[in-house]
């Protein structure tokens, strides 16, 4: 009894009670029934079976040319590879990009202390010439560090072992591994004291330009040095701050990954680059952009937007050929769920306190209880809310996956704000997309709730407010101000397909803004056609839908295929598998009533997204081989 505890044992008196029920015995017999159908199912086996040879799409005329660069840089890696690395090894700025970056990973007191004080001599220079006077604030910083430069420890050593980072690993199931975060011969190095006062002085001096532009140069000098050392902190930063940082920013942190991620691949002969159908596709999905951009209605716009599109759909090569392992992909969620975590807590604040509050997603004449609704860092309640449907089930996956309570509880907590968020945004398409989440993930994770949610589901308007019924039930009710918008843009949008369905008219809100206008109806004036497929369509015409749902269709293929290979129904891998997949599919169903693509971090987090789900497809085929060869 205490080993069990008691709350367990009387759950299992109950449970025992509940299996032994009339109703208990009748729901079970409609879930086998139901469950042995869609096993035997037409859509089941349609998704099981081969309908082409992998191989045959690599060795057709296309396919060659798009593995070619892959071929080529293998090749080169072979020939030159070792030279190279030498010679990289071996540079100058290499060496003394070790020593800024090993120094820092270490918290080296000597060295931060270093380059704390000399940053703010240089900050207080600039203020002099700037005829600003001499700073107090910056004198004392410069105190402060030279009192920690007389000091010379490496806090790392001490904070692997803190009772910080076990309550981070036990809450979060992250293990970072220090023995590899830095080296210690870095710290012992006499230059790095010369290294820290000439960037420390030459920074503080940028902030003549402006006063944040010292520590963007110390911050943006460790994310280059740190992402060019491993592609994988290239992965792991851009999961964390794609919904957080500009986008700008993120298009140069995707390219700077995929850069790193090739000097890795020709440094190292027995790398291998992962090319598959999803890369095939994604490839000639970008080809076609690249044409429909060339030819747009707008076409320096579109190409601007092209390189974008480029920079982002390119990283999921960057994902699937870096994270590589179960521990890899399990810390890649975890950090994608407490950066999403991050994103909901500010939307919820946002609600609480009033932060920015804005009347221009809401119809207030026939939503009079509705008084805001959130988005958070993404700038539109509808893209938050597709940010949500991506996130939250892989949220709720953490809560099935971990073993502790304690990051049980926490992963949980979560995901009730995140479930909180999602419906402060409103978005009744984000509603609709997240039932068809739940369902997916009930059914292939913990197929018994079903009866639990029939049983609840009477009870459910009693307990929902009234502005959410009334929001959800206005769904296709056209006297609904945007609802109307919405119909009538598709419409003026099917117009403008009959003239270019074949050709598109270009990426972008110019190019569609030139054109819509003479299709529109009612005068209504849009930036974009709200629906994601119809966007793809007219964009980039007959042939870029058609890729685009081809990929679509092998992705979810992909992830059954994934899902069967794990050992047993409801293992963690497998649950993570089928969290990623309803949560695309949750994206797809938005996409039906908002262009999901509009802002551009969403862009990017849906095809890492993706990335990360055939990361774990190919983890669990891995693991799969590995049993089979014991």
């Amino acid at each position: 009894m205490n080993e069990m505890g008691y709350f367990q044992a009387a759950w299992m008196y109950v449970w025992g009670l509940i299996k032994q029920s009339f109703v208990y015995k009748l729901l079970r017999k409609v879930y086998d029934g139901i469950s042995g159908a869609w096993q035997r199912g037409v859509v089941t086996n349609f998704f099981r079976r081969e309908h082409f040879d992998p191989e045959a799409l690599g060795a057709s005329v296309v396919g060659r040319v798009f593995k070619l660069p892959f071929e080529l840089l293998e090749k080169f890696s072979r020939k030159a590879g070792a030279v190279i690395e030498n010679k990289i090894a071996g540079s100058l700025v290499v060496r003394l990009a070790n020593i800024y970056l090993h120094n820092l990973l270490a918290l080296n007191t000597r060295f931060i202390g270093g380059l704390t004080l000399f940053t703010a001599l240089g900050a207080a220079a600039a203020g002099i010439i700037a005829g600003a006077g001499i700073s107090i604030p910056l004198c004392v910083i410069a105190v402060i560090g030279a009192l920690i430069m007389l000091i010379d420890l490496n806090l790392t050593s001490y904070l692997k072992d803190s009772w910080i980072m076990k309550i981070f690993t036990h809450l979060t199931g992250i293990e970072p591994d220090f023995n590899k975060v830095f080296n210690p011969r870095y710290t012992k190095k006499p230059s790095r004291l010369w290294l820290s006062v000439i960037l420390g002085a030459a920074a503080g001096l940028a902030a003549y330009l402006s006063p944040l532009l010292p520590l963007l140069i110390i911050g943006g000098l460790f994310g280059l040095f740190t992402v060019l050392r491993a592609p994988l902190a290239g992965v792991y930063f851009t999961i964390f701050l794609a919904p957080l940082a500009p986008t700008m920013v993120m298009v140069g942190l995707s390219l700077l990954s995929l850069f790193s991620l090739i000097i890795k691949g020709v440094c190292d002969r027995k790398f291998r680059w992962r090319f598959d159908g999803m890369g095939f596709l994604i490839l000639g999905m970008l080809a076609i952009y690249l044409i429909a951009s060339i030819f747009s209605f707008a076409r320096l716009n579109s190409l601007s937007i092209f390189l974008v599109y480029m920079s982002f759909m390119l990283f999921y090569f960057v994902v699937i050929n870096t994270v590589k392992t179960r521990r890899q992909l399990f810390d890649a969620l975890a950090l994608f769920v407490l950066s999403g975590a991050l994103v909901c807590l500010y939307g919820v604040a946002q609600y609480v306190f009033g932060w920015d509050t804005a009347s221009a997603w809401m119809d207030e004449e026939m939503f009079t209880d509705i008084k805001m609704r959130v988005y958070s860092t993404l700038e539109n309640p509808n893209v938050l809310g597709e940010y949500i449907l991506l996130v939250i089930p892989v949220c709720v996956g953490l809560v099935w996956e971990r073993s502790k309570k304690l990051s049980k509880a926490m992963y949980a907590a979560l995901a009730g704000l995140m479930f909180l968020t999602l419906i402060l945004t409103f978005s009744r398409g984000c509603w609709i997309g997240f039932i068809i989440v739940a369902g997916v993930y009930v059914t292939f994770v913990c197929g018994k709730l079903w009866g639990l949610a029939l049983i609840a589901l009477p009870f459910v308007p009693m307990v929902i407010p009234e502005s959410i019924i009334n929001r959800f039930v206005s769904v296709g009710d056209m006297t609904d101000s945007s609802t109307s918008y919405r119909v009538y843009i598709w419409f003026g949008t099917f117009g403008m397909l009959k003239d270019f369905w074949a050709s598109g008219i270009g990426p972008g809100t110019q190019a569609f803004k030139s054109v819509y206008p003479f299709y529109s109806y009612s005068g209504i004036v849009a930036p974009h056609s709200h629906n994601m497929f119809l966007q793809i369509f007219v964009e980039s015409g007959i042939v870029g839908i058609s890729i685009f749902l081809i990929l679509l269709f092998m992705f979810f293929k992909k992830m059954i295929g994934g899902y069967q290979c794990t050992s047993k129904k409801g293992s963690k891998l497998g649950t993570m598998i089928v969290a990623v997949a309803a949560g695309v599919l949750g994206f797809c169903v938005q996409g039906m009533f908002d262009n999901c693509f509009y802002n551009y971090r969403v862009f990017l987090i849906f095809w890492y997204v993706l990335a990360l789900g055939m990361a774990a497809v190919y983890v669990a085929r891995d693991e799969q081989k590995a049993v089979k060869k014991a």
